[in-house]
């Protein structure tokens, strides 16, 4: 019995001395962070969704006091709170634009296909086999791998029709845009109406063979355009949103009308002042 107890008061005798080493350490070693990483972080919305290209809302907040990333790169944050998080930094107030997600193709059912796919239903495993099973090397396939990045619900889809963006719920984290092994989503700026839903580089030739809607490099929208807003990049129409007045010229010229009015508000009063 002795024996045990003697054993017991070394053991304990043991974990004191180590629980009092450890408490000095940890005061010793500690690392002290600045406190307005917390500030800044209840300043964040919380979300973690990766938007401002870090891996949590922590990691963000760090980063700007101790790394020198902006405070306009979450894509949840008003002018408010961009405001508040400057002025803990001591910079300027940073200037904020709101994106959105779009899809650049329609495709969807109408695009021809190339071969049966029975594999994993997932845009980035079809990819691999010979770039997915539409003849359109630029279409999306469909299987909504972007439906299930979005951490907001923002995206939704009906068989293999291309996903559909809820103006609602989009943040323009860019999630979807990341996973997309085809690139047909793209962020654009959230007050932006007009937008090009087509994503191939073809000629409008080739275009024709492959898909009902796809654009075929005509060039009319571009010559309506009274703002010069559109060009033609591998054939390909691109836009300067610095310069699109959102006028709907190009939407009348489109033959093919795979050029879009995703803003409702902004159609509406276009509407009213014509």
């Amino acid at each position: 019995m002795a024996v045990v107890l003697v054993s017991l008061i070394i053991l304990g005798g043991i974990g004191l001395l180590c629980g009092i080493a450890l408490a000095i350490a940890s005061r010793v070693f500690a690392v002290k962070l600045d406190p307005r990483i917390e500030i800044i972080e209840k300043a964040l919305p919380g979300a973690n969704c990766g938007g401002c290209g870090f891996p949590s809302c922590h990691a963000y907040a760090q980063n700007m006091v101790e790394g020198g990333a902006e405070p306009n790169r979450c894509v949840l944050c008003d002018a408010e709170a961009v405001g508040k998080i400057s002025n803990v930094l001591g910079k300027a107030a940073a200037t904020i634009e709101k994106k959105i997600a779009a899809i650049k193709c329609y495709g969807g059912s109408t695009a021809v296909k190339s071969f049966d796919y029975g594999g994993i239903p997932s845009c980035r495993a079809a990819s691999l086999y010979s770039g997915g099973d539409k003849l359109c090397s630029y279409s999306c396939l469909g299987f909504g791998d972007c439906v299930e990045a979005c951490p907001f619900s923002a995206l939704s889809r009906s068989g293999r029709e291309a996903p559909i963006v809820s103006r609602d719920r989009c943040t323009g984290c860019g999630n979807c845009v990341a996973v997309c092994p085809k690139n047909v989503i793209v962020l654009i700026p959230r007050k932006a109406s007009i937008h090009i839903a087509c994503n191939s580089k073809e000629k409008g030739k080739v275009v024709r063979q492959v898909c009902e809607v796809g654009c075929i490099s005509c060039n009319r929208c571009i010559k309506k355009c009274p703002e010069s807003a559109l060009s033609m990049q591998d054939n390909r129409v691109c836009i300067d949103y610095s310069k699109c007045t959102s006028c709907g010229l190009c939407i009348e010229e489109c033959p093919r009308k795979i050029i879009k009015d995703i803003n409702p508000r902004e159609e509406a009063s276009r509407a009213v002042n014509q």
